[in-house]
């Protein structure tokens, strides 16, 4: 078996392949939201921060949104709300992969439910240079009807990469499908795929994170910092198309979801743009995992 879990304690599961660990899942209730840290790129180079000191609440690989109903599920100050982790994963293992389901609740700062959160990732076995990880999440209007608000504080899945991979200290570069390069030309822009590349111990590593055509609002507009942020995000119309007369509001009726997709290509060494608009082709030619 090339994949093999391991529960270190209660709210922490670590993912190995060939007995290597690649991944941890943090799911504890004494957490704000449950995220994946530490994440590493393959030659074990780790390629996410977790709670840098400028923003406590980015963690690594995870994800929250800034208005769900009006509530703040995105930082973490003393008027957010809780992504609760319902029960323990459940993992199912393959020769080729690692699957990870997890069942999450978002509730309000004062413990009122907003909504359901179903969580898959798969890890797939390491091909080279190359670690892929398909990402899923569904949201249910479980309680009652749901305004995903207009914000750019929010990703569907987002990212705090290593602080030496910031483009803001000279060796990160940010690249989109659009021909895009740096924060200015990426941030707040629409593109099928985003990749933030730079070095760490002296080794080139970077994220690719590529939005499957099936998602609502495809292309996804990229919440994309120099400093270190790397997020979807297709909510925050108004403040990336800078118009305050729009409204990226989302409604999920009651009863009802909305579902998210995105695979993310982990990188020793860097792709090129030719090389990742490849690998989004293959992505988005498949109707299933």
């Amino acid at each position: 078996m090339v994949f093999s879990t391991r529960l270190v304690s209660r709210g922490l599961l670590e993912i190995l392949e060939d007995n290597v660990l690649i991944a941890a899942y943090r799911y504890s209730k004494d957490l704000r939201k449950p995220y994946f840290y530490p994440i590493y790129a393959p030659g074990n180079i780790l390629v996410t921060r977790d709670g840098p000191p400028d923003h406590i609440h980015h963690r690594s690989m995870w994800t929250a949104h800034g208005n769900v109903n009006g509530e703040d599920l995105w930082s973490e100050g003393p008027k957010a709300g809780f992504i609760k982790c319902v029960d323990n994963p459940t993992i199912i293992l393959d020769e080729d992969k690692c699957i990870l389901s997890s069942v999450n609740l978002w509730v309000s700062n004062v413990g009122i439910k907003l909504m359901s959160e179903y969580k898959t990732v798969i890890f797939w076995k390491t091909l080279g240079n190359i670690r892929i990880i398909d990402y899923e999440v569904r949201f249910q209007a479980d309680y009652d009807d749901v305004i995903l608000g207009d914000t750019k504080e929010g990703g569907i899945i987002a990212f705090r990469v290593a602080d030496s991979m910031r483009e803001s200290i000279g060796n990160g570069v940010i690249m989109n499908s659009e021909g895009g390069v740096g924060e200015p030309q990426c941030w707040g822009k629409r593109a099928k795929w985003c990749d933030y590349t730079g070095k760490i111990d002296g080794e080139v590593a970077g994220i690719t994170v590529l939005d499957h055509p099936s998602n609502p609002r495809h292309p996804t507009y990229w919440h994309v910092r120099a400093y270190g942020l790397f997020a979807a995000n297709c909510l925050g119309l108004s403040h990336f198309e800078g118009r305050k007369s729009l409204d990226g509001s989302m409604k999920i009726d009651r009863g009802g979801s909305v579902k998210f997709k995105y695979r993310v290509l982990l990188h020793k060494g860097k792709l090129s743009k030719d090389e990742i608009d490849e690998y989004y082709r293959d992505y988005a030619n498949l109707n299933s995992y």
